[in-house]
């Protein structure tokens, strides 16, 4: 007797089950994820937005901070009139107005609207219009009041009309009978420095920041005219009943996440504005690629349950002759392996710790040398604090001994100095302003050491905006004063001159009649490979260290020495294509 139907294979139990287990399983994880990525999403963005807004905060906090200490410096110098006058006053300031593109002027006025100083030299409208703006009656009453306007036509002289934010305080000044009495300090910036500043954000496609006032007034928006227009509208009322921090709001039929963070100095509040639906844009991306994965894995896993047996010895073979090759040194991507579940994890896996392994041994190469890179950087970058204190001290000195023209031309010497080797971050400059760099730095070093040696710098015409590595000649010129010229007995000289050696290659000669060097410590100085070289080696291999890794090992220092004759240091540089020179650098 036959039994009714029959039994279904192991193979197909099997199939089944794992079948079962496997798309119950992928669909749990697949809903855990997206309830997971979905939250994450929604706190990333937040998290990012809140930085974004943050971030723009502490700029335009840096911003009026600046605009604060310039203040300070007004108001300092505002109490000097015994030992500075007017026009020694208005140089200064007018000096620090001329360096920073942002701002406009710079003014004083008395309580009554009687103008004490300024760096404008245009007319200005009538007392009774000055003293009835805003921003003047703002910062009176108490000293150290100040006050940061919104942006607005600038309104205190008859020919020009700049959209400004003006800075106000009160402050005392010292007359020139010697009595202290109020005064208002007036800074006006363009508006652009501060538009500048989060014209560049934005928080998804059309997420926004903007600003507003205590009194809820938008100070700036990136669509003004819009809604000047009223042809935007700006929910102004929501963000009112909030002085910082973060909320959701639904505003013409879309859903908001606003951050509202509070500027310090100016007293403004910083609003950022991004839309929900952008935020999670990436969720419905997330959504449709996890439906076909997740399709995709119940096809595969039926397949798979189908052919278990033979299914699993042959990946398993591929990943071991993949591994094998990676074992002889073959990092190349290697291929996914297909195959169960579990090996395909593996396989993945192993193909990004292999695409790992190479990032770090790419890394590593790129970190080491980057890492010369900065150290050459930061010894390029350190000041010789001996030199700037013998320069103070030298300054002090002088005022005492009532030396000011001295301590003028020593001062503004080291003032370009500084300037110059600030450069706006800048690592390239002109030969004409790496000369001028040396020539301030010559002028300082004559004035400490008392006219002991003279200098000269000559320049071959055609070779001023020629471009060069900054700050490379003046170690040259400090070995030479400090190990050459300084014991000297009779008077020193050092030659500058800048000409072209052949087509393609620039040298710089710096020639000194100071005390050389014999043939043993010549050849130590020479060799840039040495370990540890010797004091005055630093700035040497420091130089030519810097110039080959811009231009390469067939360019850097050629140095010729015998003793009680004087050194010749040469600097070899490739001739490149002209560059623009810093604005207000003398060349």
């Amino acid at each position: 007797m036959r039994r009714r139907g029959h039994p279904h294979s192991i193979k197909t139990i099997l199939s089944v089950a794992i079948a079962s287990v496997s798309i119950l399983f992928t669909v749990l994880v697949s809903t855990i994820l997206y309830v997971q990525f979905s939250a994450t999403i929604r706190n990333n963005a937040t998290i990012s937005t809140r930085e974004i807004v943050r971030q723009i905060n502490a700029n335009l906090n840096y911003y009026t901070t600046d605009i604060l200490s310039i203040a300070t410096y007004a108001r300092d110098l505002a109490k000097q009139t015994d030992t500075l006058n007017r026009a020694q006053i208005e140089e200064r300031l007018a000096s620090i107005v001329n360096s920073r593109q942002d701002i406009v002027c710079l003014l004083l006025f008395k309580t009554d609207g009687t103008l004490l100083l300024s760096t404008n030299d245009a007319p200005l409208r009538p007392k009774n219009e000055i003293i009835g703006q805003q921003w003047f009656e703002r910062a009176l009453g108490k000293e150290g009041n100040f006050y940061f306007t919104g942006p607005h036509v600038q309104q205190l002289f008859k020919s020009a009309y700049p959209w400004v934010i003006t800075y106000s305080q009160q402050i005392t000044y010292r007359t020139e009978e010697g009595e202290l009495d109020r005064a208002l300090l007036v800074i006006d910036m363009n508006f652009w420095a501060v538009s500048e500043l989060v014209q560049t954000a934005r928080l998804g496609k059309s997420g926004y920041v903007y600003f507003i006032d205590n009194d809820g007034k938008i100070v700036y928006h990136p669509y003004q005219q819009l809604i000047n227009s009223n042809l935007f509208n700006e929910d102004i009322a929501s963000v009112q009943e909030h002085i910082f921090g973060t909320f959701h709001t639904t505003f013409e039929a879309r859903e908001r996440l606003v951050i509202v963070d509070t500027v310090n100095n100016a007293r403004w509040r910083i609003v950022g504005v991004a839309f929900i639906d952008e935020l999670m844009a990436g969720l419905k991306r997330y959504t449709a690629i996890m439906a076909a994965v997740l399709l995709l894995c119940i096809v595969i896993t039926i397949f798979i349950a189908r052919s278990i047996a033979s299914y699993i010895s042959r990946p398993i073979r591929e990943l071991e002759r993949l591994m094998n090759s990676v074992e002889r040194g073959n990092f190349s991507a290697p291929p996914t392996v297909g195959g169960s579940q579990e090996v395909a994890a593996l396989s993945e896996t192993f193909a990004v710790m292999v695409r790992r392994i190479r990032t770090l041994m790419d890394d590593i190469v790129t970190s080491q040398e980057a890492k010369r890179k900065f150290e050459l950087d930061a010894l390029q970058a350190k000041i010789n604090p001996h030199f700037l204190y013998n320069t103070l001290d030298s300054v002090v000195w002088m005022a005492e001994q009532g030396d000011s023209e001295g301590v003028i031309r020593m001062v503004t010497s080291l003032a370009k100095l500084f300037r110059i080797s600030i450069s706006k971050g800048r690592d390239i400059i002109t030969i004409a302003e790496e000369l001028e760099h040396v020539r301030n730095y010559l002028i300082i070093q004559q004035i400490r050491y008392q006219d002991k040696f003279t200098f000269s710098i000559e320049i071959e015409a055609g070779c001023e905006h020629l471009p060069t590595v900054k700050l490379i000649v003046q170690p040259i010129v400090e070995n030479a004063i400090y190990h050459g010229i300084k014991y000297l007995q009779e008077m020193g000289t050092i030659a500058i001159r800048v000409h072209r050696r052949k087509p393609g290659a620039i040298v710089i000669e710096v020639r000194d009649n100071g005390v050389g060097m014999s043939e043993e410590t010549l050849n130590r100085l020479l060799d840039f490979n040495s370990p540890q070289p010797k004091r005055m080696g630093f700035g040497v291999r420091n130089v030519h260290q810097r110039i080959q890794l811009y231009w390469g090992s067939d360019y850097g220092l050629e140095i010729s020495s015998e003793l009680d004759e004087g050194t010749l240091v040469r600097l070899i540089i490739p001739e490149q294509r002209p560059i623009t020179p810093l604005k207000g650098v003398s060349t």
